[in-house]
């Protein structure tokens, strides 16, 4: 495997690339914070005599993140390779591992970027030794765009957009949204938000625990919201959305078909996702063999919209061997708020090779 690490290191720097090594050892809320309490189960953790935590870096994005907004500006236009240990519970598999991958950060040609990192991790694979690789992709712009179409509530909107990128979770989700219970009228929610506050205020219970009372306010409109659930009419749009899935071209068809019958705005989010589809097909990228699932994503907040997965069909295991995708929001969420353009890919090296 040694000489095949040289030559997938060669193929990365040769594609423009340039090889980083973050520290190992991290704050734990470097990685909570941005990527959710559940990873914090799967975090290697030691206490410290002040009881903060210390956790081993799970993977490079966001450790390469960082290096990059310590080194200059966060607009400037950065491509980093990396090869080297990461540390994550793993049922079944070591804790210890080898990951490679790349980060490409600043672009703003998306969809042409978007081509460049699939492409390049279709050339990782085949260099390392898989012959028939399966690649699934999706976009969370598409759900998010369905969401914002179909006009929810903004707690339910959040909640569900939320829950994209775990499929099970989504779909109990939006049963138990299906049918509301009795709630405070949409139009005299904030009436009835304004009238909690002021009664709170007036007698004189300003805060409650560490809770002002705008804020618990804000609490009794987000219940009576969630108490009414989505609708017959966003329950049946939502399953028929997140069950659409094939070839790009056919599941593209379904999901024009599925926003003319039903009246959804999604057009903008459609025409995108084709423009990357050119793009993959001028960049080399077989189109016809990926598979697009409407439901497929990513749970870290940070991901925003492309995202895929490369499967070896030789495992029998399921999991992927490459995990990637565009995450445009997490150099704000760690820097001064300033959004930049991302997208990357890593690859789980343990599992090369390995036909489980």
């Amino acid at each position: 495997m040694t000489q095949s690490f040289e030559s997938l290191r060669d193929l990365l720097s040769r594609s423009g690339y340039e090889f980083v090594e973050p520290p190992i050892i991290y704050d734990a809320d470097v990685f909570v914070e941005l990527a959710g309490e559940d990873l914090r189960r799967r975090l290697f953790l030691t206490n410290l005599p002040d009881g903060g935590e210390l956790a081993l870096r799970p993977d490079y994005t966001i450790p390469v993140c960082r290096a990059h907004l310590a080194g200059g500006s966060a607009k400037r236009r950065a491509d980093y390779a990396y090869l080297g240990p990461v540390f994550r519970q793993r049922p079944g598999e070591n804790g210890e591992f080898l990951q490679a991958g790349i980060e490409s950060l600043g672009r703003t040609d998306r969809a042409a970027a978007d081509a460049d990192v699939l492409a390049l991790a279709l050339a990782a694979v085949d260099l390392l030794g898989v012959q028939r690789p399966v690649v699934k992709i999706g976009d969370q712009a598409l759900f998010v765009a369905a969401l914002d179409a179909l006009q929810l509530d903004g707690p339910w909107r959040q909640r569900l957009a939320r829950s994209f990128g775990e499929p099970k979770r989504l779909s109990a989700l939006i049963a138990k949204a299906a049918n509301g219970s009795d709630a405070i009228p949409d139009m005299d929610r904030r009436a009835a938000g304004r009238k909690a506050q002021q009664l709170l205020l007036a007698t004189g219970l300003g805060t409650i625990g560490s809770r002002t009372a705008k804020e618990i306010a804000d609490r009794v409109v987000e219940k009576s919201a969630l108490a009414v659930g989505i609708g017959a009419r966003a329950h049946r749009v939502l399953k028929r959305f997140l069950a659409i899935e094939g070839t790009p071209a056919h599941a593209l068809k379904s999901l024009r078909d599925l926003a003319r019958r039903e009246s959804l705005d999604i057009t903008t989010a459609l025409n995108r996702f084709e423009k990357r589809m050119d793009a993959f097909s001028k960049r080399g990228v077989e189109v016809e063999k990926l598979t697009l699932a409407a439901d497929f994503g990513r749970r870290l907040d940070y991901y925003t919209g492309f995202v895929f997965e490369i499967h070896d069909s030789q495992r029998s295991d399921g999991r992927q061997i490459v995990g990637g995708g565009r995450y445009d929001r997490l150099v704000a969420m760690i820097g001064d708020g300033q959004s930049l353009p991302a997208v990357g890919f890593a690859i789980w090296l343990d599992r090369i090779g390995a036909k489980q």
